[in-house]
């Protein structure tokens, strides 16, 4: 009897529009899908609310060449498995998926001085943006649970294929949760 332990990973960045979107409560989480997530700030610095909209506007959270953006959802994705050969083939006897996922959104300091309508104001922004990227942060964990089901769902004849076939649904997992963020940002 042989029993493995596979580990890979993948890490994205995305990059979110200044779309706002809405968020959704959280997820009922199924054994084996561990989820840490949290919420860091980034400080816009501007004093006036007109100079916090242009700095806003002109963001891009992932560098200089990046494109625009006010909120950053970062992920990282770890499955790991275990397989074991049997009298009918090779068969999952384990696995899980852990998924730390930040979100990062703006901090305007002006907002302590500004006058009650752009206090409000700020406020619609920031609840914008927060469940925009609360959107990106509900597809990753949604993405990670269906990962988790698909892997115990695996079976092959040898246990070198459904390593292989793990392999292949992490991949094809990893291509639909990028083109599901694509789509949320509207690119």
């Amino acid at each position: 009897m042989r029993t493995t332990w596979i580990s890979p990973v993948f890490l994205c960045l995305l990059a979110t529009a200044p779309v706002a979107g809405q968020g959704r409560a959280e997820p009922n989480l199924r054994p084996g899908l561990q989820i840490v997530a949290q919420e860091e700030r980034y400080v816009v610095e501007a004093e006036t609310f007109q100079q916090m909209i242009a700095v806003l506007n002109g963001m891009r959270l992932e560098g200089e060449r990046a494109r625009l953006s006010q909120g950053l959802t970062v992920y990282k994705v770890v499955p790991r498995w275990k397989y074991q050969l049997g009298s009918g083939g090779c068969a999952m006897i384990s696995a899980e998926v852990e998924v730390e996922i930040t979100v990062k959104l703006p901090l305007w300091p002006g907002f302590a001085n500004a006058s009650d309508e752009y206090r409000l104001r700020w406020q619609g922004i920031l609840r914008s943006i927060r469940e925009h990227e609360y959107e990106h942060r509900d597809l990753t964990i949604e993405s990670a649970g269906e990962l988790l089901q698909n892997l115990f769902a695996l079976r092959a004849r040898t246990c070198r294929a459904l390593n292989g076939a793990a392999e292949a649904a992490l991949a094809l997992a990893e291509e639909a949760l990028l083109s599901r963020h694509a789509e949320l940002d509207g690119s």
